[in-house]
């Protein structure tokens, strides 16, 4: 059997990698093992003809930026299904406003995987006419394709799945088996932002505002937020630190050692995600696998975390602020949200979720 994934992210590419990545690299490397034989068509990025993996990849269009990377991928994309379709047994393209492959037009045996859902928020992200355009993709693309795969049960009513008679299966993100195993570490005295640096998307303008709000009592109390990821809007994170002095270390990049993240993740206090919209929140499931609870954003996305989380009012500093004082002041509290969040994620290593793919593919 050979199978394409199609999604212009890449976990190794420096302009977008994303938890979306991470899952089709995951899924990969497992159908491999299983003797599938795997195509991962991503946007091209400086560097990539020195990527190496157990799979396959193919890296379409220019990578002279993050812009032209993407325009040239969109461009070039249907072209290169209707070129090589034939070439696959099953393709699978990831949902994205950006970009169409028309592959079911091609290819009988093609399925959709939604990952994210952008909504009215492409209104306010995006410029006019180019945030119309993205809607309606989003909204009718989609329908072209009869069979699906959603990583949560809140896209299958976003998306209005749950109302027609497509065959779609829910089939969760994961986690490194590994991290259940790591050695517990002593609390540290940090806060814990991890992923894409994007100002609008993230919420970090949000995190900034509410640091801002408790630096009198974050310093009173030696704690600090720990930035780790990269993106776009590193610059104007690291602006906003000098300018107001905020008590935040930020990394130097993306933390490839897994050993290294791994400490990190069993050192925090907490993390924040405090997204306007999301996919998934990846990291925060992450978190969970070592016992760590996070304050999130009310968004319906993370309905399937809020029995360990806080979360707060969304766009509201002030009541992020509020959520995370009430977590620094109460390490119970952490604590008992912490041993919830690790039991949910038990069941979820990338191993498990990557056999249920496998068998809903054995399944078309």
């Amino acid at each position: 059997m050979k199978i394409l994934f199609i999604s212009y992210g890449h976990p190794q590419s420096s302009f977008l990698p994303g938890g979306g990545a991470l899952r089709i690299h995951k899924f990969s490397e497992y159908l491999t093992s299983k003797g599938i034989e795997v195509f991962f068509l991503a946007g091209n990025f400086p560097g990539a003809e020195k990527v190496k993996s157990v799979y396959h990849n193919i890296f379409l269009g220019n990578s002279s930026s993050p812009y032209s990377s993407l325009l040239s991928f969109s461009i070039l994309l249907p072209h290169f299904v209707a070129r090589n379709s034939k070439n696959f047994d099953v393709i699978v393209e990831d949902q994205s406003p950006f970009y169409m492959s028309f592959s079911p037009l091609f290819h009988k045996k093609s399925l959709i995987q939604f990952q994210a859902y952008v909504g009215k928020e492409a209104l306010r992200r995006f410029p006019f006419p180019l945030n119309f355009a993205f809607m309606l993709n989003e909204k009718f693309y989609n329908r072209i394709y009869n069979c699906g795969v959603f990583v949560s049960e809140y896209l299958v009513k976003a998306f209005g799945w749950d109302k027609n008679h497509k065959k779609y299966a829910v089939i969760w993100n994961g986690v490194d088996e590994e991290n259940f195993n790591f050695p517990s570490a002593e609390e540290s005295n940090f806060i814990l932002y991890t992923g894409r640096f994007s100002w609008y998307v993230k919420g970090i303008d949000i995190l900034l505002s509410s640091i801002r709000k408790l630096k009198a009592f974050l310093k009173e109390k030696n704690i600090y937020f720990y930035f780790v990821g990269d993106g776009p809007d590193k610059p104007k994170i690291v602006e906003e630190v000098k300018k107001y002095n905020l008590p935040m270390k930020i990394s130097e990049g993306w933390v490839s050692s897994q050993s290294l993240l791994r400490q990190i993740y069993s050192k925090c206090m907490f993390s924040v995600l405090p997204s306007r919209y999301e996919g998934f929140g990846l990291s925060v499931l992450e978190l969970a696998s070592f016992g760590k609870t996070s304050v999130v954003s009310d968004i319906p996305v993370f309905s399937w975390a809020k029995h360990f989380c806080l979360t707060f009012r969304k766009n509201s500093p002030e009541d992020l602020a509020e959520k995370i004082k009430e977590l620094v002041m109460n390490r119970e509290l952490r604590q008992n949200l912490g041993i919830l969040a690790r039991n949910f994620a038990k069941d979820k290593t990338w191993g498990k979720v990557s056999e249920h793919f496998y068998n809903f593919l054995l399944n078309l």
